[in-house]
């Protein structure tokens, strides 16, 4: 906790009033402080209800009451959104004028919420990319840089490029209107059967095991350009019921088939995932050729919710059409509130040079006590936490830990984190389905001590929140049969010797691990590497399909004994499990989350 009995300016992001990722974030006189997520709280993933909660866990980091706040900053111009909602146009003369002349906080989902909340504080409201571009590039090593934001929606546009330095931020493109580039991708990952907020991740996942064969046809559902301006032919909205009513559409249009949710995954939806991907980075690198011959400028930030597709940021990195890339680690809309808040300082300082320090992004609240149920569960060790650790884990048990202040992001970056052996043969399917209960598909992501990152991958360069991929060097990889009887073969040979946290395309979504930016989870990777000779572990967030990361202890401890992980480290503590949940208990408690999977 970051004790301030007083301060000048208490300045306070609220992110997710667009419907989903509800969020908060907290700078005191000019220093973050905390950052936090509502469905870390309410258990519901992806909650867009009013922060409360996110709010007071960044007020009690801070040890402030809420009347001390100043400044309220909302992550999205909420009447320009709810004009484009009602009217369905981008913004023009006629929706510019109408800001002018109502309240700007008119239409904000939070605004009564808020102003109930903190009464005296002040409110802005920030355009919605901006707040994505201000998040990036104060939390970025550049002092000036070209950013493209992708996103499915802003207020009422979809992607935007411009340049931004210390003392100003310069538009200079902006595609209208919601039917773009991410509403594309989320429409085929509906088609696909992925119907759940957020699955997009999975067909970027599922991408590797087919081949783009239907870019044709998926083409003939948008129009492009030569600098990325992507629209889709027919209005989508991102509602259910719109995308749902596209389906026919999609099918008429491409002559593919509609894949129903429970339905088996066939090669024409494998080779659909991989022309998907194809297009998107394409579209990508489009837009970001045009933005480099614009500008001049030799560094990117790339941000927005569609930034998080990791796989299009290593390509773009590797392209070179920019000297260096910044892929934000929480460009989506869950940093949205930091981004904003961001946002607003830079302006309160009146363009006077300001980084923030994020502290690896570790800026939620403590696990708190162990619960009363674990006590008798118990594991004593001696060597220290590490060391120990590090001795189960080359054994081949599978590890989660609670421990340390909580990640920000989708992500979880070793505070909240689910470990185990790279080497271990099955490891990846036994994590998938007795552990996460979700696609065996799934890719898993190596954590490497970053000295090291050089002998394994293709790329040396810092991927500290993983958030690009690299490929394993081409010395380390075992030769490929000549083709593959089906997914399953092919996601079972073994690739390398460390399979588990290798795609079938030898890819991986790398976190680089540095003591002075993850200094615990550093210390587990450097006992494992002392004992095992090998610098890497599975990481993966401490949570089942349809569920939000764990926060609290008690949190960990009810998902932990509802699957099948060996060891739990809770603060300085380790527990075994009980493993006294029937296969029954365990699918029924699962099933709560498992619609929203």
């Amino acid at each position: 906790m970051v004790a301030a009995t007083s301060a000048s300016s208490v300045v306070l992001g609220i992110g997710g009033a667009l419907g989903h990722d509800a969020n908060a974030a907290l700078i005191v006189d000019g220093q973050l402080i905390a950052a936090s997520q509502e469905e870390r709280h309410t258990r519901l993933k992806h909650d867009g209800a009013f922060p409360h909660r996110a709010i007071a866990d960044c007020l009690r980091l801070a040890g402030l009451p809420a009347s001390s706040v100043t400044d309220v900053v909302f992550a999205e111009k909420a009447l320009q959104s709810h004009l484009f909602d009602l009217t369905g146009r981008a913004g023009n003369a006629f929706t510019r004028t109408l800001g002018r002349i109502l309240p700007e906080g008119w239409g904000n989902l939070y605004g009564q919420q808020a102003r109930s909340l903190l009464p005296q504080a002040k409110f802005h409201h920030a355009w919605h990319h901006l707040s994505h571009v201000a998040g990036a590039f104060h939390t970025s090593p550049f002092e000036r840089a070209a950013f493209l934001c992708v996103d499915g929606k802003g207020e009422d546009y979809s992607a935007s490029a411009g340049i931004i330095d210390q003392g100003q931020v310069k538009l200079l493109w902006e595609q209208p209107y919601e039917n773009g580039l991410g509403m594309f991708y989320t429409l085929i990952t509906y088609f696909l059967g992925f119907v759940s907020f957020g699955s997009e991740y999975k067909v970027m996942g599922l991408a590797p095991y087919g081949e783009p064969r239907h870019v044709r046809e998926l083409s003939r559902l948008f129009v492009t350009d030569d600098r990325g301006g992507f629209r889709l032919h027919r209005p989508i909205r991102f509602t259910e019921a719109s995308l749902l009513d596209a389906f026919p559409w999609v099918a008429e249009q491409t002559g593919l088939p509609l894949r129903e949710k429970h339905e088996p995954l066939g090669q024409v939806h494998i080779d659909l995932a991989a022309s998907l991907q194809q297009i998107f980075e394409d579209e990508v690198f489009k837009m970001a050729r045009f933005l480099r011959a614009e500008t001049g400028a030799a560094n990117l930030l790339f941000c927005g919710g569609c930034a998080q597709n990791c796989v299009a940021a290593g390509k773009l990195r590797s392209r070179k059409i920019f000297d260096t890339v910044f892929n934000s680690p929480v460009g989506g809309d869950m940093g949205s509130g930091l981004g904003a808040a961001l946002l607003y300082e830079r302006e309160r300082r009146g363009g006077a040079a300001f980084k923030v320090e994020a502290r690896g992004f570790y800026l939620g609240g403590e696990p708190g006590p162990v619960p009363a149920d674990a006590r008798p569960w118990a594991v004593p060790f001696s060597g220290g936490l590490h060391a120990f650790v590090a001795t189960q884990l080359a054994a081949g048990k599978i590890v989660a830990v609670v421990r340390g202040g909580m990640e920000l992001g989708a992500r979880a970056l070793g505070a909240r984190s689910i470990m185990a052996d790279p080497r271990a043969p099955g490891m990846q399917s036994r994590l998938n389905l007795a552990v996460k209960f979700r696609e065996s598909f799934r890719p898993f992501a190596p954590a490497i001590l970053a000295g090291h990152t050089g002998e394994w991958f293709d790329s040396a360069a810092e991927s500290d929140y993983m958030n690009y991929t690299a490929y394993l060097r081409p010395e380390l990889r075992a030769p490929l049969p000549a083709q593959f009887a089906g997914l399953r073969e092919r996601l079972d040979f073994p690739r390398c010797s460390i399979p588990s946290v290798i795609h079938v395309d030898f890819s991986a979504r790398l976190q680089t691990i540095r003591p002075e930016v993850h200094p615990d989870f550093h210390a587990f990777l450097t006992a494992f590497h002392a004992l095992t000779g090998v610098p890497i572990l599975i990481n993966t967030s401490f949570n089942v399909a349809g569920q939000p990361i764990v926060r609290t202890a008690a949190e960990g401890w009810d998902c932990f004994v509802n699957t099948d992980i060996d060891l739990l480290v809770l603060n300085d503590e380790v527990f075994r499990n009980p493993f006294q949940k029937s296969r029954e208990e365990k699918l029924s408690w699962l099933r709560q989350f498992a619609k929203l999977a």
